[in-house]
This record gives C-alpha cells, structure tokens and sequence, in this order.
C-alpha cells in the first residue's frame, strides 16, 4: 500500500521535477519539498490543485471541529448559519471605511519587495470588488458599502503611508512569529502580510466567533507575486482577486462549495448562503456552464477558486452577511478617512421661514436637502464658503457671504415638498470643507423669498 501510494504521488506530481533546472536557476516558490521555476508551473500544476493552493484558509468544519462550544453561540452570522436581516442590508447602513496595513515581507536578496504601485492597486481592486464600482469587472455585483484604504495614522497616532517593509529571511518563508512582532492592533486595522504565504495564494481566519479577532493571528497573508493589478505571477492569477477572495474570508464569508451541496436549509448549510447555487467542489478556470448541485455552479463569485478574470461579484447575501460580521464581530475596525465630525446648523434671521433642512455632508454618503415651498413653486440652493447677515428691504436676509467663494447651486426645484440628493465624493481633500447654504424660493405672488441657512461642515461621520 505505502508503495502505490508512492507510485501516486509521483505520477500526480513526478512530472513538474523530472527536468534539472539550468545551472544557477532559482526556483520561485517551494511547496512540501517540489520546486517550481517558473510561476506558470507552479498555478498549472496538479501539486496546486491536490494541495489547495488557491487558498489555505481553513473551512467552517474544520474551525469549528477546534470550537466545541461553539453551537451555543448566539449571532446573525456564526459559522453554522446566516440570518439575513434588513438592518445589515447595505442600503440601511453606514459606508464602512477600513485602515489597512501591509506588511511587506521580503528577503536577503530583495525577493517580495514588492513596489508601491501593486499595493496601491490592490487596495484599488478591493474597493472596485467591495463597492461593485461603474466601470470594473465588478460593476454588475452588490456593492457591500465596504471602503478600503491605507492607512494614514499608525497605532502610536504617528503619520504613516500604511506601507511597512521588514528584511527577514525567516517570515518570507512564512516562519516565525512575524505576526506578534509586526501586528497593528487587529481591532482597529486590517493587518495584510506579503510573503511566500507557505506555497498558497493566499489565507485568512474567520472571525465569526472563533476567538481570532484581536489577535496578532488576525489579518491576511499574501502570496507576494499575486498582490495588485497585472501582479508578477503572472495570469491566471494576477488580477489582484486573490486578496479580494482572502478578505472575503476575514470579513466572514466561506467557499461557494463549503460543505458540498448542502440541504434545502441554505442558510444553515452549505456556504450559508441562500442567492449562491450550492457547488459540490471548487471550480478552477471558468467554466461557466459547469454545475453539480442541480444548478449553474457559482463560478463567477469571488468565493470560487475560479480564474481572476472569471470573478464578479459578491451576492446580496454575502453583502448582508459581510455587515453583520463588521457589526457583530469587528466593531473597532470601522474607521473614518476623515477624523472631522460632520455637522449641519439651522440659523435663521430677520422674516425668513425656516423650511430648509438636511442630513450631515459625510464624505462617501448621500446628502439630501429638503424645503417646503409653500406659497412658491419652486427652489434653488446656493452654497458659499462664508456665512452672512445682509437684511434687505422688507426684512429677508441673505445668509451666506456672497462676496465668498461659491461652492455649488442646486435646482431650480419643484415644490412644494421640493428635494434633491447629492452624493459626497470619499475625497479626503473635502475633509473639514466648511460651506453656509440657503434657499431662494419662487414663482409666488412676490418675486421671491429666502429660507433659513445651513451651517455645514464635511465630516467623516
């Protein structure tokens, strides 16, 4: 028997060795003992396959076959089931904005000191996979309403790129306790390691209940040639959605195929996913007209082993379950670009009606103003940089500083419950923007009055 099962393994990878590498080649990467020379080798071979290398997070029966306890727990979003609720509906909620930090490990000889530009785009790819953004692979998904960005402010409150570069043989390798001696407060920010990852493309731990969170354990580990857009491994894995999928992951989410085919009970089996077609096994390349479970399988879902071409989309229940993780189990992780507080002031004066109101401008949210017309037909909003008192004749009194810079004018508007939305840019430089607005009315039996102003600061929340 230990004979065949030699046999085996030399016929599933004996292959890739079989050729001596030229004099002076470096393999690299080495997975179990087999060197690969090239990174086309390596994602093509049947070791890539036969040893998940896709992906080396663990699946929601072998973490819980560690957590004994863990059925007792109480939550919209454990590891055995998934309550959808509309409170963690993307729409209903806040834009939740996550710090990150890589970790850029690389060795003696420079190996996984990867430049700047493929972590900026893969920060990049994350908010187009998150937020399903117009004119990415991802535009046609649910935009789960997650921001990532890099961080600005390190633990000790000192000004930082969110880039920290670290020269150790060792924990390239993926050796050592690197995450202890690394680690920002796993709370608060998303700890992404580059490095050999242990021969896979990725992993992460998943945080729904099993103690990990606030941990230096915490965060996600990189292989560092899949990071960013046209990464140095090269197709069919140098999209950058390797990081999307191990993100997926510390953010809740399982494997389309964990648990197989599951039951009826979709929430409570399977991927606890009820909008993702149960899938026996994982799906690599992308064989869109593959199924297994009765269905399509779900191969253009970020949580597939698929191609990164092949990837598209979060479903509205993986959105649904990524927010209620964020709320039940990474509740410190959220945290504002901007440190300022939004704030929206009535002030009024002389015979003005006071019929003009609004949210707080937060950036990334949408801002609706709203005024009551009556007796006139029609509004129009102006905002400037500066807030006047200019009472004219018969007692109406312009509120901003016309002489100030003008920041924007909206309508006119129909009334008489006249209203319109406008979305804030999550633009760092609109942070603290101070602007006072008011509202001119008319189309009424006088040519015009003007309502109370808004006092208004852009804020991060």
């Amino acid at each position: 028997m230990k004979l065949l099962s030699s046999l085996l393994l030399f016929s599933l990878f004996g292959a890739a060795t079989a050729q001596e590498p030229s004099q002076g080649l470096e393999p690299v990467i080495t997975v179990n003992g087999q060197d690969f020379y090239t990174w086309q080798d390596y994602t093509s071979s049947a070791a890539f396959r036969y040893y998940n290398l896709r992906c080396a997070t663990p699946g929601a029966s072998a973490t819980l076959a560690n957590l004994p306890a863990y059925r007792s727990q109480a939550s919209s979003c454990t590891l055995n089931k998934t309550v959808i609720k509309t409170q963690y509906d993307p729409d209903q909620g806040i834009l939740y904005q996550i710090p990150v930090v890589f970790h850029v490990i690389y060795n003696s000889n420079n190996k996984g000191n990867l430049g700047n530009k493929f972590i900026t785009s893969q920060i990049d790819i994350l908010n187009e996979d998150f937020e399903a953004l117009l004119g990415t692979p991802g535009e046609n998904g649910t935009n789960v309403r997650v921001h990532f960005y890099l961080a600005t402010e390190d633990p000790n409150g000192n000004p930082t790129n969110g880039i920290d570069r670290v020269q150790n043989d060792n924990w390239f390798n993926d050796n050592g306790n690197y995450k202890s001696a690394l680690a920002w407060d796993t709370n608060r920010y998303l700890n992404i390691y580059t490095n050999t990852a242990s021969g896979a493309l990725g992993y992460a731990y998943l945080p729904n209940g099993t103690g990990v969170v606030g941990t230096s354990t915490d965060g996600v580990v990189l292989l560092y040639s899949a990071v960013g857009r046209n990464a140095k491994i090269g197709p069919p894995y140098n999209q950058g959605r390797t990081a999307t999928h191990e993100v997926g992951h510390y953010l809740g989410l399982l494997h389309t195929f964990d648990g197989g085919c599951g039951t009826s009970l979709c929430n409570n089996t399977g991927d606890l996913i009820c909008d993702t077609n149960a899938e026996k096994n994982a799906r690599f390349g992308c064989p869109t007209n593959a199924s297994s479970c009765g269905n399509l399988d779900p191969v253009r879902n970020y949580m597939d082993y698929t191609d990164d071409t092949c990837m598209t989309h979060f479903t509205a229940e993986q959105a649904n379950r990524i927010r209620c993780t964020m709320a039940t189990y990474r509740p410190n992780l959220h945290t504002p670009m901007c440190p300022t507080a939004a704030a929206s002031t009535s002030r009024n004066g002389g015979t003005n009606p006071a019929v003009f109101s609004s949210n707080k401008p937060v950036l990334g949210e949408d801002l609706t103003y709203s005024i009551f017309t009556n007796p006139y037909t029609f509004a129009t909003i102006i905002g400037y940089a500066g807030a006047g008192s200019l009472t004219l004749a018969g007692g109406q009194t312009v509120l901003v500083d016309l002489a100030s810079p003008k920041i924007f004018q909206l309508g006119p508007l129909a009334g008489p419950n006249a209203s319109i939305t406008v979305g804030i840019p999550l633009d760092l430089s609109f942070c603290g923007t101070a602007y006072s607005a008011q509202a001119i009315l008319f189309g009424g039996t006088t040519p015009y009055a003007l309502t109370n102003a808004l006092d208004q600061v852009v804020g991060g929340f």
